[in-house]
């Protein structure tokens, strides 16, 4: 045998050898992610919660059929109605209406009052949907991401339109009939309190925040009587501070895991944005190469961790749990860095859903303050100078800012007064309201507020 021939019989025997070990390698690394990625999903299942749709089915509590609000509320739904022509595009296009020193125009009234008549029947039957004491609506889960979830756009659809009976109530001078839409569009968020996913409880944000500007424009109207108020205060103190939003992401999570166990195909449909089918499709389970290689379990793990942490997060009281804020935008930066591609997409929108829920708490405690303020005036005969003096009698205490941990700012007005909170910048701009035409580019640091000028 040559000296050549010798060199290439060793060198081929050692190729062999390293492509055994490299081999050997994958398999031991392979086999323990696969262990790590079920232990982590065993520990949540342990902890009661929910990995996938099925189990999030079992998660979301079962209500009786007569203590169940949701199933008379959609029954509501289907008694909606809007203009069979043009001016349904007008009622869609209604966002929000003039600032609270303005009326709305003639036009403007005209369409509402055809359009809260017309759903008269439906909100009898959210009104009767209300008594009820719990919710739960029928949703499957078990198909994951591909979910749908109709009732939101109904019950915030509902809840402008208990908005727009409150303006019209104000703009024909009967502003106590408003109340009634400040409790109504409160119930209708509390029938969402229990839904375990994250969009399910930012829409419950979005009708605190329209109960919240119905109470502004309500305040702003004109004085309320003593009964009136205290029967605010009481709606107001029903408004539980929980923590929606770790409830939301423990939901969240377990339709997305089953995300990172897809077959091509799917992952193929979901690129093209195809919708999800009529009827549920055979289960398609992932390809060999997706298995074999590990890259999307790989990613699941890194997503895992993270969530785990995100809810950890959440579960804390504001301004505590805002440090969530600078940890998913480095748990972001991470997952690209390392092609985590799923996580790369799905944990910034994290952080500014927890930011969400904290300006939740603090529009709810500026309202809370602003019915003490008013409650003060009725009895005092003037305005407080601050809010220390609304308390121990109309409040327990002056609430706390969520976003910095101090006291709710309070300022006097010429005709009246505002109540701010400094928001997710934490800069005190003097209670600076951002204006309704703000577009992103604007650089100018704004408050959130809540002004009454009377």
């Amino acid at each position: 045998m040559t000296r050549t021939s010798k060199c290439i019989r060793w060198l081929l025997r050692s190729l062999a050898v390293f492509v055994v070990i490299a081999i050997a390698a994958f398999v031991v690394w392979r086999v323990n992610l696969a262990h790590d990625v079920d232990a982590k999903l065993q520990a949540i299942r342990a902890a009661g919660l929910p990995t996938n749709g099925k189990e999030l089915n079992a998660y979301y509590p079962a209500v009786p059929d007569n203590e169940n609000a949701a199933l008379v509320m959609t029954q509501a739904f289907a008694l909606m109605r809007n203009y069979p022509d043009s001016r349904s595009n007008e009622i869609d296009q209604i966002q929000s209406f003039p600032a609270r020193w303005q009326h709305p125009t003639n036009e403007q009234i005209q369409l509402l009052t055809g359009y809260v008549e017309m759903n008269s029947n439906a909100l009898a039957k959210m009104a009767e949907a209300l008594k009820l004491p719990k919710s739960r609506y029928p949703v499957d889960f078990s198909p994951g991401f591909e979910t749908l979830l109709p009732h939101l756009d109904k019950v915030k659809e509902l809840a402008l339109l208990s908005e727009y009976r409150a303006v019209l109530a104000i703009d024909s001078g009967q502003p106590t009939n408003a109340d009634t839409s400040v409790k109504d569009i409160f119930g209708m968020a509390r029938t969402l309190d229990e839904e375990p996913e994250l969009i399910s409880q930012l829409v419950r944000f979005a009708l605190v925040r329209i109960a919240i500007v119905t109470l502004e424009d309500r305040l702003n109207a004109g004085e309320l009587s003593d009964a009136e108020l205290a029967n605010l205060a009481n709606v107001f103190a029903q408004q539980k501070e929980a923590h929606f939003i770790a409830r939301g992401l423990i939901g969240e999570r377990a339709m997305v895991v089953p995300f990172f166990r897809t077959s091509f195909a799917k992952l193929k449909q979901l690129s093209n944005f195809e919708a999800p089918q009529a009827e549920s499709p055979a289960p398609q389970r992932p390809s060999l190469f997706l298995k074999t290689t590990g890259f999307f379990e790989r990613d699941l793990f890194f997503y895992l961790g993270a969530m785990e942490t995100n809810i950890f997060f959440a579960n804390l009281p504001p301004p505590q749990n805002l440090a969530i804020t600078n940890f998913s935008k480095k748990m972001a930066e991470n997952a690209r860095n390392h092609y985590c591609i799923f996580s790369a997409l799905l944990l910034p929108a994290i952080s500014s859903s927890l930011t969400r829920e904290a300006d939740d708490f603090a529009r709810i405690r500026l309202a809370t303050t602003a019915i003490a303020v008013e409650h003060y005036r009725l009895l005092q005969g003037r305005l407080p100078d601050n809010l220390s003096e609304l308390t121990p009698q109309f409040l327990p205490n002056v609430p706390i800012d969520p976003f910095d941990g101090a006291l709710l700012r309070y300022h006097r007005l010429a005709n009246g007064y505002v109540i701010y909170s400094v928001d997710r910048d934490g800069h005190d701009d003097g209670g600076r309201k951002k204006p309704a035409d703000w577009r992103p580019g604007d650089k100018t640091t704004y408050d959130i507020t809540f002004t009454v000028e009377r």
